[in-house]
């Protein structure tokens, strides 16, 4: 009987110890997207911030080492209005874009043009 008892305990504390395991990996993941999410968004945020030279069809890339903050931008290829395409960067190629307009040297944001995907429509025009 005893032996039975043990060896069900083990099985329940490995079961445990699976679940466990499994959860944190899970939490893990979630942390990893949200500092790359917040990375990418800071990165949006700054650029919308600085100088640029009048975008072209190649990205134009800006850089702050102190915050290691990434920002690009390009001339979007959407036919719907004269757009420049803004991409922010995370550390491991996590990207979240907005759509601006390019007036005096700034980026011009309006709501609702904020995207967590590339919308050119094709995929090589967003690397």
């Amino acid at each position: 009987m005893v032996i039975i008892l043990t060896i069900v305990g083990l099985l329940l504390l490995t079961g445990f110890q699976t679940t466990i395991d499994s959860i944190k990996r899970s939490y893990l993941i979630e942390i990893q997207y949200y500092r790359q999410f917040n990375q990418a968004s800071s990165s949006l945020n700054w650029a919308t911030k600085q100088i640029w030279q009048p975008p072209t069809e190649e990205w134009q890339c800006l850089c702050d080492t102190q915050y290691q903050l990434k920002a690009c931008i390009k001339k979007s290829r959407l036919k719907v209005d004269n757009y420049t395409l803004v991409r922010g960067q995370a550390n491991d190629d996590y990207y979240l874009y907005m759509l601006t307009h390019f007036e005096d040297n700034q980026l011009i944001i309006e709501k609702g043009h904020w995207l967590d995907y590339c919308p050119e429509k094709k995929m090589i025009d967003c690397e």
